[in-house]
């Protein structure tokens, strides 16, 4: 997957032994801090990235976005925000994430931590 390929050599991400699906979640912890959930941000909104590799920066987006609510850190940040507004912003495109975490026939107490403020964007 050269998309993938490429985003993890601009990003100096590190790419495993193989590129699966899972990527974005398998990607290690030192990955999945604020400073580079702000990097992934950043790579998102300026560059010349296909669509595919903004929807691969975009599923990293929101589950580094999902482990830091999950860690306590709020919502209502600068950096968490800017995820958010991307995705509104994408909304069209990224309609099959925003599905997928949304879990829309699911009771809250059984989502992610994320999904209240997906849930939001529906409306």
């Amino acid at each position: 997957m050269y998309e993938l390929k490429k985003l993890c050599h601009d990003l100096h991400l590190p790419s495993g032994d193989k590129f699966t699906q899972d990527w974005a979640y398998e990607l290690p912890e030192q990955y999945r801090t604020e400073e580079w959930l702000d990097r992934y941000i950043r790579a998102y909104t300026h560059s010349t990235y296909s669509k595919t590799q903004k929807r691969i920066l975009m599923t990293l987006i929101l589950d580094v976005t999902n482990d830091l609510v999950s860690s306590g850190i709020s919502v209502s940040t600068l950096t968490i925000n800017q995820a958010l507004k991307l995705l509104l912003q994408d909304y069209n495109y990224h309609m099959e994430l925003i599905e997928y975490w949304s879990l829309s026939d699911e009771p809250l107490a059984d989502c992610f931590a994320l999904t209240p403020e997906i849930r939001k964007l529906k409306m």
